[in-house]
This record gives C-alpha cells, structure tokens and sequence, in this order.
C-alpha cells in the first residue's frame, strides 16, 4: 500500500512543480497511480484521506470535479465508492488542461 503523506506531496508538490518551473515531473507519479489501480484495484476513500470537501485554493480549485482522475457524474477512476463533485483526495491531479493560478477567475465565473 501507498504511504498516504507521500501521495498527497507527490500529487500537490508534482502538480506545482510541473506547473511552474519543471514541466513533465507529474506524468510519472499519474503513471504510477494507474499502475497501482491496474494491479491493485482503487483506492479505498479510506487510504486517500477522502473528504467529501476540498480544502481551500492555493494554486488550484482541488475539487474532484476539477480532477485528472474524475468521471461523470459521481465517480473516480482510481478512488471506489460514490465521490462528491466537490471533494478531495490525497492523489489528487490536476487535468493536463487545467491551469495553475485559473481559480480565481473561475470563482467570479461563477464555476464552483
């Protein structure tokens, strides 16, 4: 099983720095997770610390809805179970076309 604490840096930390200063550092943990849930099946909600909220925005919205990982309309490729549109996970990835720093535009857009 994966170390909880260190999915949740790798997934932020990944992010941030693949949408900053080091492009392409996040396609090897994205192709890890799905290589985990290819051989393991996913996560439980337990294992990736889900809430049915997302913290608050630092470099983006970390809603479900805003996830590589989210299938319409209450689902998750590698996390079980029913999952909110609004809540958060441990592994959780932005979509490659989802840019960092776009939340607040999206807030007064209305798109939350």
């Amino acid at each position: 099983m994966m170390n909880v604490l260190s999915m949740l840096v790798k997934s932020i930390g990944l992010a941030a720095l693949d949408a900053t200063v080091s492009p392409g550092v996040l396609q090897p943990w994205v192709n890890e997770v799905e290589a985990y849930v290819a051989h393991n099946g996913k996560f439980s909600k337990f294992a990736v610390l889900y809430l049915p909220l997302s913290p608050p925005p630092v470099f983006w919205d970390y809603k479900c809805k805003k996830c590589l990982w989210w299938q319409e309309p209450n689902g998750c490729k590698v996390v079980e179970g029913d999952i909110s549109p609004q809540g958060w996970c441990a592994v959780w990835v932005p979509p490659k076309e989802y840019k960092a720093l776009t939340w607040p535009q999206e807030l007064l857009r209305g798109e939350w």
